[in-house]
C-alpha cells in the first residue's frame, strides 16, 4: 500500500490515476449516505434491559450514532461542498423578488431630533 503522500502525488503527476481518484472519492461519499441511512434506522441498541430486568434508553449509543452521522455529513459537505454543502442564497432582492429599490438620502434633508 502506497504512503498517502505517494497517493497524493499520483494524484498531480498522472491525468488517468486523478480521474480515477476522484471517481473513487465520489463513491466513497455514496457510500457514506448509505451508511448513514443505516445509522440512523437502526434502533437495535437504543435500549437495553437492566439487571432488574427494567427497559432503559441507551443514550450513549444514540449519541454514538448521532456522532457518526454528523462526523459522516460534516465530511461530505467539505469534500464535496457542491452537491452535499448547505446552499447559501447571496442574491439580493427587493419586494416580491424584484430589483432593489435604491433612495439617495442627502444630509441636508435629515432632520436631526
Amino acid at each position: 500500500m502506497p504512503t498517502r503522500s505517494t497517493v497524493h502525488l499520483w494524484v498531480l503527476k498522472h491525468k488517468d490515476f486523478s480521474d480515477q481518484y476522484a471517481r473513487a472519492r465520489e463513491l466513497q461519499m455514496e457510500v457514506w449516505s448509505e451508511e448513514i441511512i443505516e445509522i440512523a434506522d437502526d434502533a437495535a441498541s437504543d435500549k437495553f434491559t437492566d439487571a432488574n430486568g427494567n427497559e432503559r434508553v441507551d443514550n450513549e449509543h444514540i449519541n454514538r450514532s448521532r456522532l457518526r452521522v454528523d462526523t459522516r455529513k460534516w465530511l461530505m459537505s467539505k469534500l464535496a461542498p457542491k452537491k452535499y454543502g448547505d446552499k447559501v442564497d447571496l442574491r439580493h432582492a427587493g419586494e416580491g423578488g424584484g430589483p432593489l429599490k435604491i433612495e439617495i438620502v442627502r444630509f441636508a434633508d435629515v432632520k436631526a431630533g
